[in-house]
């Protein structure tokens, strides 16, 4: 190759790469049905907080056996196990989908750089430690309802529950806590990849708004994480807040199937 050559290779401007047209969509797919399923969870998870489409437990009488309270707290429960189990089975169906999204983001922000390898690790990471924490939380649940509604030592039963719920808010706080430090780890990798030449680290132009989304949500998540070890009140709002507005959000800004014309978080180009 000639000199004259590089220097004309070098004025050629960037042209956006083509993806593949089986991993483009693929990740367009995902994006949404992900995006779809915590949304839908969350709002349902809401709607059961609230006792909309439940009913609500019995008072509890001081004056009453614990026993007999026990049981009539235990006959309750049990109507609620059906839609515990149609809840968290959409939201893992979104959580899984942030196994294939981190391999798409990564690729996105360059393959060798270390946050991005780490945001790649940690983000499906956290989002196996949610699945199997409700996972069994949803045996724990079953099991101690069975348990109480079959003659069994309620007390028995009672403690059982709350093992297994201790165990599970353990998985969750784990998981969100991974799940921050993976969108930060995006964040900042994106944040280092800002040449509007795109002659940056692989040829990237990461946009700053998708980067201080993906900051503001890993802020979120590390705070939802925090919540169940410090103030279990703010729970339920973060959860909705993450669930119904801000992961889904970058589920599908995230998803590089991107169109002309539109204001994608991430562009791939390469020279001509």
């Amino acid at each position: 190759m000639t000199a004259a050559t590089d220097n004309l290779d070098a004025r050629t401007p960037p042209t956006r790469a083509s993806l593949s047209p089986v991993s483009a969509p693929a990740a367009d797919r995902v994006a949404y049905v992900g995006a779809a399923a915590f949304v839908m969870a969350a709002v349902w998870y809401g709607l059961t907080t609230r006792f909309i489409t439940l009913a609500k437990p019995p008072a509890f009488n001081p004056n009453a056996p614990l026993d007999a309270e026990l049981h009539r707290w235990f006959n309750w429960f049990v109507t609620t196990l059906p839609q515990e189990r149609l809840d968290t089975g959409i939201a893992i169906i979104g959580f899984l989908c942030l196994v294939p999204l981190a391999a798409f983001a990564r690729d996105l922000l360059g393959r060798d750089r270390v946050l991005a390898r780490v945001g790649s690790a940690a983000l499906p990471t956290g989002a196996l430690l949610w699945v199997v924490g409700n996972v069994l939380r949803l045996g724990g649940h079953q099991a101690a309802g069975l348990m109480a509604t079959h003659h069994n030592p309620i007390e028995t039963a009672n403690a059982i529950l709350f093992t297994v719920d201790t165990i599970a808010d353990a998985f969750e706080l784990a998981a969100f806590a991974v799940l921050g430090v993976a969108l930060l780890a995006f964040a900042v990798a994106g944040a280092a990849v800002d040449d509007p030449s795109g002659s940056g680290i692989g040829g990237q132009v990461v946009s700053r708004a998708w980067c201080g989304y993906s900051l503001l949500l890993g802020v979120v998540l590390l705070a939802l994480g925090g919540a169940y070890a410090a103030d279990r009140d703010l729970i339920d709002p973060l959860l909705v807040t993450g669930g119904a507005l801000l992961l889904p959000v970058w589920l599908v800004w995230t998803g590089p199937a991107k169109h002309a014309g539109g204001a994608p978080g991430v562009e791939i180009l390469r020279a001509a």
